[in-house]
């Protein structure tokens, strides 16, 4: 197909409008929908060249493979190295253990995946992972998957073939439409399908006839694309709703736009034909510098040091598409036998990498981490009271209740730690209101309750009045369910990120103390006057005005995320719980 311009300067206005939301840009609150323009784009050329290559007799898988392998995996390649390398300069062990699992995922085109089953797009978590951008890669690379086979197996049969890629369109579309969970929506093939199907319809539409040209769609089209950009939810907050806009613009600019127009001449300009063509190695390192960036700073990064920062990516992304993408893709420079020994080894070093990262939970014991060590797996030190999950008192000892989530599994390790559990058959309640009638029942029969909250988590902000009304119903329960001996226990954080703690002075650390999240002080102060004298602030713990403390008097690391007690940290707060608070008085 005849190389368009118009077509590759819709590529940098669609990564363009991804680094500005990226950096929080104001009025690009929907610029993560140049993904989208992307995918139509990548269906629309993906089948336009399977297209040409079967009518000119010449299509095969191996081909097809080959021309994508070397048009997608040098520069992520380099991506790879590049964040590997810097990962080992700014992550303490706990992202490092992430980035392992990123690692090995992105490099067999799964990143989307994992993210559903952990952290997701929209967490606060995924700011700080320098691969998370490559779920769309993920996409892409299973749709590369199911789309040739398609025109392989039904290429003498082409009605059959238009109606099942026509079936397949509606089935993610209307799949999009319905599913509700906007992480899965967001990262899975099923959902996605349809925006690159978009782009291959319309490729099987185009040829087979001459599209009628028309400047004026083309406008419409382009200004539905930079509309979407700047207020993606005037229409709906139903994900298939907001990603129609991007799609049907992207759809009409590559179907309508003639060769004289302003449109394509505003596409063609020259800087713009850079960005384009730099554009997937822009996408690439964008995230990258801006996830370093905050792992480096303490709290978070002002929105114009982000862009400054981020705009990096476009000058080095063009030295990337120059001297790594062009190079790879030309068989007369990079032989087959060097190109693919060269990935084999690439890849199998990122994987045994990866899982070795993740398996020794970011190296904490070894080497120069040892000094950021954990002291044991943190995740599966903080998963023990599981084990404590019964739905009735069995002995003639006293009895405990715990209720809650993550958080009052740290408040057991807490009390256990410091022996505050002997003489007690223990019970762990994760979700109260899952089993009312269970719930209630092991609350009457406790000689002491445990409510543990977790408002604030993560710098989650929520309303003060749903705090309140929260807060209330579960008082309301303690109150009239147990024996009145209950105490309800405050959220708890220490700081925002605390990788920035290896570009300081480790020695001189020990005292260091950081900002505590809003959201974790106003959860706390709403909830204490509810709560009243059945309430402990474990906030207040280790405050000097909104600081906090992250080491304990071993300068060992209280938590290992900002929000999560290491087994040191356990032993450190559950000994000023009992000693300062009201529970020295109550605990056996």
């Amino acid at each position: 197909m005849k190389f368009r311009h118009d077509i590759n300067g819709l590529r940098a206005i669609a990564v363009l409008p991804v680094i500005f939301f990226h950096a929080g840009v104001s009025g690009f609150s929907g610029g993560f929908l140049g993904v989208d323009v992307f995918f139509v784009i990548s269906g629309f050329l993906i089948t336009a060249n399977i297209i040409k290559s079967q009518k000119g007799g010449d299509f095969s898988l191996l081909s097809f493979y080959d021309k994508r392998a070397r048009r997608i995996l040098p520069p992520l390649i380099l991506t790879l190295l590049l964040t590997t390398i810097l990962s080992f300069v700014f992550m303490l062990p706990y992202d490092l253990k992430n980035f392992g699992q990123s690692l090995v995922s992105t490099s067999i085109g799964a990143n989307n995946v994992l993210l559903y089953l952990t952290s997701g797009y929209w967490s606060l978590a995924s700011e700080f992972k320098p691969l998370y951008h490559t779920w769309s890669l993920g996409v892409e690379e299973q749709y590369y998957f199911i789309i040739p086979v398609i025109f392989i197996l039904l290429l003498k049969k082409q009605k059959l073939l238009k109606t099942t890629v026509i079936l397949f369109f509606v089935i993610s579309f209307l799949s999009s439409y319905i599913i509700e969970n906007k992480e899965f929506n967001f990262l899975m093939i099923i959902t996605r399908f349809w925006e690159l199907c978009a782009g291959s319809l319309l490729a099987m539409y185009m040829s087979e006839r001459v599209t009628i040209k028309s400047d004026m769609l083309s406008t419409i089209g382009l200004f539905l694309i930079l509309f979407s950009y700047y207020n993606p939810y005037i229409l709906s907050n139903n994900s298939a709703i907001i990603n129609l806009a991007p799609v049907l613009g992207a759809l009409m600019v590559i179907a309508f736009t003639t060769s004289n127009s302003l449109i394509y001449k505003s596409l063609s300009s020259k800087l713009i034909i850079i960005i384009g063509l730099s554009s997937y190695s822009i996408y690439l390192l964008h995230q990258p510098i801006l996830s370093f960036l905050r792992l480096a700073t303490e709290t978070h990064v002002e929105v114009y040091k982000q862009l400054m920062w981020t705009l990096l990516a476009i000058p080095l992304g063009y030295l990337s598409w120059r001297f790594v993408e062009s190079p790879f893709r030309n068989k007369n420079i990079v032989s087959n036998k060097v190109f693919y020994s060269l990935i084999v080894f690439s890849f199998v070093s990122f994987i045994s990498l990866g899982l070795y990262l993740n398996k020794s939970y970011g190296m904490h014991q070894y080497y120069v981490f040892s000094k950021y060590s954990y002291g044991i797996n943190p995740q599966a030190y903080a998963d023990r009271p599981y084990s404590l999950a019964k739905n009735n008192f069995e002995s003639d000892s006293k009895k405990m209740l715990i209720i809650g989530n993550s958080f009052a599994r740290d408040f057991y390790n807490a009390l256990e730690e410091n022996d505050a559990t002997n003489g007690y058959e223990v019970i762990y309640l994760s979700n109260y209101n899952k089993d009312i009638n269970l719930s209630r029942n092991l609350l009457r029969h406790a000689d002491v309750t445990f409510l543990v909250s977790s408002s604030g988590m993560a710098n989650r902000k929520i309303s003060p009045e749903i705090l309140k009304t929260s807060a209330i119903e579960k008082k309301n329960e303690m109150d009239h369910y147990s024996n009145g001996n209950y105490f309800y226990i405050g959220t708890k954080n220490f700081g925002f990120n605390n990788n920035f703690i290896k570009q300081i002075d480790w020695d001189s650390s020990k005292n260091y103390m950081v900002d505590i999240n809003k959201s974790n002080i106003e959860a706390d102060k709403i909830e204490s006057t509810i709560f009243t004298d059945n309430y402990i602030s474990l906030l207040t713990l280790f405050r000097e005005n909104n600081k906090t403390r992250i080491f304990t008097d071993d300068h060992r690391f209280i938590s290992f995320d900002t929000n999560h007690i290491t087994k040191d940290g356990a032993l450190f707060l559950g000994k000023h719980v009992l000693k300062t608070t009201k529970l020295k008085s109550i605990i056996l």
